[in-house]
């Protein structure tokens, strides 16, 4: 007898271990964990415009308000796990710093990370020549000299007479991944090789879509295009490979005025993090009093619990951090020991407060995770309470 109740107790065990992995989360939400003033940093007219995650290190660069050439930065912050073992507030950068002469007058900057190197585009949205450009660094800040032109991708070097955003293509059925290059008043992907800086054939015309403020693409090589108060996707066309696009479909729309600093983000969580979970799409709108990150969720999985950021969200110390000042938002995505975190930078440009983060306003930098909310336990609750209820009737 004894025997038989050991079998049927390693037979509940296995069903609810089976069931544990096969419902193991119920569902997910965001949680805010840290807050950081970086007003110490970026002061002035001078602001925070995009941030970057290479699996260890966060970095950040600038962009500046003022017209005329001003100077703009690619900072590293430091890497997350001191920053997560930190209190929120006022943040001194730990790593490198490098600076460069752009065109100011709003114009934009964007960062993003592939394999160990950072592209860093600058003066965005400037068609004077010797200030705008996108870079390619290596983790310790060098100017990797051997890509495009010394280091550099100038409007000449790329035939164009402005750029607006960078990201990095996937690519279309293992057709390699290439720097995206995205112009205002264009839909044209322009494609560089991400090892020498060359074009490598443009993908588009977007059918159906009228410019372009930013680019996110999904895993799969899908574009998610930021246009004039529009976030639409357009799939990959198969038939043309890696160079052509299907007509985009609206996801969200809104009425905005003709402004820089506008960002579209895919964050894969269920390609990359946990299948079965939807992934997102985050933006935002240059509206007035709009000061939030939007949440689009894409529909191939269980959605996530939250629709918007709006900073306000308690942090893990147990204060509320004030809310975002404004619109200039930007945000980015990582992993980390096993978890997914969503950085968010909102850009100052004024005076602003040095110190705090539950009041005033300061450039800031956001960390978020992505958490599974667990259901394993009750799975397996369920598997004990069945074992108890047999042995019972059993005596």
């Amino acid at each position: 007898m004894r025997r038989m109740e050991m079998m049927r107790l390693s037979a509940v065990l296995a069903l609810g271990v089976i069931t544990a992995q096969t419902v193991l989360f119920a569902n997910y939400t965001i949680i805010h964990r840290r807050t950081f003033n970086l007003n110490g940093t970026f002061t002035g007219a001078e602001a925070i415009g995009d941030v970057a995650f290479d699996g260890n290190n966060l970095y950040v660069s600038s962009w500046h308000n003022n017209s005329g050439v001003q100077t703009v930065r690619l900072v590293q912050v430091g890497d997350i796990n001191t920053l997560l073992s930190a209190n929120s507030g006022a943040l001194s950068p730990s790593g490198w710093t490098v600076t460069v002469s752009a065109a100011g007058g709003s114009r934009d900057t964007r960062l993003v990370y592939h394999d160990n190197h950072l592209y860093w585009g600058y003066g965005l949205g400037d068609g004077t020549a010797a200030n705008t450009g996108i870079r390619k660094y290596d983790l310790n800040g060098n100017l990797v000299t051997g890509w495009a032109a010394g280091g550099t991708l100038t409007l000449s070097g790329a035939g164009v007479n402005r750029y607006d955003t960078i990201d990095i293509d996937p690519g279309y059925s293992g057709s390699g991944e290439t720097l995206a290059v995205g112009v205002f008043g264009s839909t044209i992907v322009r494609r560089f090789d991400l090892n020498t800086g060359a074009n490598a054939g443009n993908a588009g015309p977007v059918g159906g879509a009228t410019s372009t403020r930013d680019y996110a693409f999904a895993p799969n090589g899908d574009l998610y295009i930021r246009t004039q108060g529009v976030v639409a996707v357009a799939t990959r066309a198969a038939a043309s490979g890696a160079t052509a696009f299907n007509t985009p479909t609206n996801i969200a729309t809104w009425t905005e005025g003709a402004l820089a600093q506008a960002f579209v983000a895919y964050i894969p969580v269920n390609e990359v993090f946990f299948s079965g979970f939807s992934s997102l799409v985050l933006y935002n709108q240059r509206v007035s009093g709009q000061n939030k990150v939007f949440i689009y969720n894409v529909g191939n999985g269980t959605f996530v619990g939250v629709n918007e950021l709006n900073g306000s969200e308690q942090v893990d110390d147990g204060n509320n951090p004030v809310g975002f000042p404004n619109t200039f938002l930007n945000a980015s995505w990582g992993l980390w020991n096993g978890r997914m975190f969503i950085f968010v930078v909102n850009g100052f440009t004024g005076a602003g407060v040095n110190e705090g983060y539950t009041s005033g306003s300061f450039d800031r930098l956001d960390i978020y995770e992505v958490v599974p909310e667990p259901a394993s336990m009750l799975a397996l609750g369920s598997g004990l309470v069945s074992l108890l209820a047999l042995r019972r009737r059993r005596k």
